[in-house]
Parts: C-alpha cells; sequence; structure tokens
C-alpha cells in the first residue's frame, strides 16, 4: 500500500474517536475530578483506548510497507528490504529487535503478542534503526514529532489499564505542561489543558500524532 493510504486510513480510523471526544468536551465542563460521571469515565476510557490501538496500528502497518517497498507522497520508490519477504518476516524481525537478539532477519512470526508496542516510540525507534529501511530517517523524525504526544497518550492509557498507585505517579510526573487538576481516574487527565496552546490534553496529543503522520509519508 502507498504511505499516503496509510496515513488517510490513520485519519479516518480516528475521526468517530475525535468526534465522541468533541461531543463529551463541548457540552460539559470539566474543571475537577467531581464535574466526571461514571458514564464520562467509561467514555473517556474508551475513546483513549480506541486512538492509542489506532496509532499503534498505523505503526504497525507503517513499517510493514516501508519494509517491504512501497512508494511515499513525494513518489519516492522504497525498495523491499531483502529480509522482508512476508508481513511474517517483518513481525519475526521486530520480535527479535525487541528481545535484542542478532541477527534479526531470517525468522517468521505469526503470534501478534510476540511483536512489541508499535506505538512507543521508543522502541519504534529501536525497530526503525535495527530494520533499517530506505526512508529510516523520515521514520525517526517522525518517532522525535510524535514522541511528546504519544508517550502522554501511553500513560494515560497504562494508568487506566493498570490503575493503581505507581501508574498513576508516572503518569503525574509528565503532567508539567498542563494546567491540571486532582484526578480520581486517569482519563480525567484527557481534560486538562496545554500550557502551550489551551487545548485540551487529548486534540492536542491528536493533533501532535497526525502531523508525526504526515511527516513520515513525505
Amino acid at each position: 500500500m502507498p504511505l499516503e493510504g496509510v496515513q488517510a486510513a490513520f485519519e479516518n480510523d480516528l475521526a468517530e474517536s475525535i468526534r465522541a471526544y468533541e461531543e463529551l468536551a463541548t457540552t460539559k465542563t470539566f474543571t475537577r475530578a467531581s464535574d466526571f460521571t461514571h458514564e464520562d469515565i467509561c467514555m473517556l476510557e474508551g475513546i483513549l483506548s480506541h486512538t492509542w490501538q489506532d496509532w499503534c496500528r498505523f505503526c504497525r502497518v507503517l513499517i510493514m510497507e516501508s519494509c517491504r517497498g512501497t512508494v511515499d507522497m513525494s513518489e519516492n520508490q522504497l525498495p523491499q528490504l531483502p529480509g522482508a519477504l512476508s508481513e511474517h518476516h517483518v513481525s519475526g524481525a521486530a520480535a527479535r529487535i525487541k528481545q535484542r537478539r542478532t541477527p534479526i532477519w531470517g525468522f517468521q512470526n505469526t503470534i501478534l503478542r510476540f511483536e512489541p508496542t508499535w506505538g512507543d516510540v521508543d522502541v519504534l525507534t529501536d525497530i526503525i534503526t535495527g530494520m533499517a529501511p530506505a526512508n529510516s530517517a523520515t521514520l525517526l523524525g517522525m518517532c522525535t514529532l510524535a514522541s511528546p504526544s504519544s508517550k502522554i497518550l501511553q500513560g494515560t492509557r497504562n494508568a487506566a489499564a493498570h490503575h493503581n498507585h505507581q501508574t498513576v505517579s508516572d503518569l503525574l510526573r509528565m503532567s508539567g505542561v498542563y494546567t491540571t487538576f486532582p484526578i480520581t481516574h486517569p482519563c480525567q487527565a484527557l481534560l486538562w489543558v496545554e500550557n502551550s496552546s489551551g487545548m485540551y490534553m487529548f486534540p492536542g496529543a491528536i493533533e501532535g500524532l497526525v502531523t508525526a503522520s504526515i511527516h513520515a509519508v513525505i
């Protein structure tokens, strides 16, 4: 698939989550934890989970296509890597890099849980460096651009999925760039306000991911 199509699919996947978030955020005022109902928390957790999965899926397909040969938006041809004979071979190489094993090519993986967390930009940087597709420099630039947005969404999702004092503490350590209020559930952080832009965390993070995704395919 051309990389332009990969990026367009990512934005299309985000559309419904953005719509649901905006519907909630524009019909109510959230300035303290007590403003959130149980239904609000359930809605936000679903939106967050879907969005994180959309980002991970985009990163996975982006790497798969870059390694197996494709074309970018500038119509540059990206050749297939010699070891990238199938999606299973790319998956196997990613799993080997995750495990810090060499050589990375020549192995096939068909069990998705053995793959890395594709949306984790630190992991993704290792994968790009290890596989070295022709557009590596562009992909690494994407990781740099996406890092703030990806990490705050990942931290919020981890805290929501594994709700305990340690994951919440990890989330709070990333809160310095936001105007915050005390939270009783991690998903409430999606309504923190960015100091630089005045945007809520969630749309600000989405904007960062979309900008990075466009950079990845130009």
